[in-house]
């Protein structure tokens, strides 16, 4: 019994490790083409794909993403995986419920959407969300 379980895992491994873990790394090689530290990318071009295209929003999010939620002891930060992010809401979903504001800085953005704060920083040329703040 022990032996087909672990056969089954040595399977299961295999197919994750030659199937899925390339397919996602090409995901993020794709949607990091057209931007690198002599071509930096705009934050204007960058923020309406990441707000409506989900794929590219996950590749585009710090794995894990720094959150730091507000309480009465001060703030509190945890850093959440990518497994647990990559099927929530598009922000450009909870931008059209909330409305935003955005401030830029250099190589750094803030975007509030409802009680939310999101920080984007540019890094290598390329755009990603690297906190949220609520």
């Amino acid at each position: 019994m022990f032996f087909m379980l672990l056969a089954g895992a040595m399977i299961g491994g295999m197919w994750y490790s030659t199937r899925l873990l390339p397919s996602l790394a090409k995901g993020v090689q794709t949607v990091r083409k057209g931007c690198s530290l002599n071509a930096p990318e705009s934050f204007d071009t960058f923020l309406p794909r990441y707000q409506s295209d989900r794929m590219f929003a996950n590749a585009r999010t710090t794995d894990p993403l720094e959150t730091v939620i507000g309480g009465p002891d001060g703030p509190a930060t945890t850093m959440v995986p990518r497994t647990d992010y990559r099927n929530q809401e598009l922000l450009g979903d909870i931008v059209r419920k909330h409305g935003m504001a955005v401030r830029k800085e250099a190589g750094k953005v803030e975007l509030e959407a409802g009680p939310v704060t999101y920080r984007f920083r540019l890094q290598a040329g390329c755009w990603e969300l690297w906190q949220a703040e609520s």
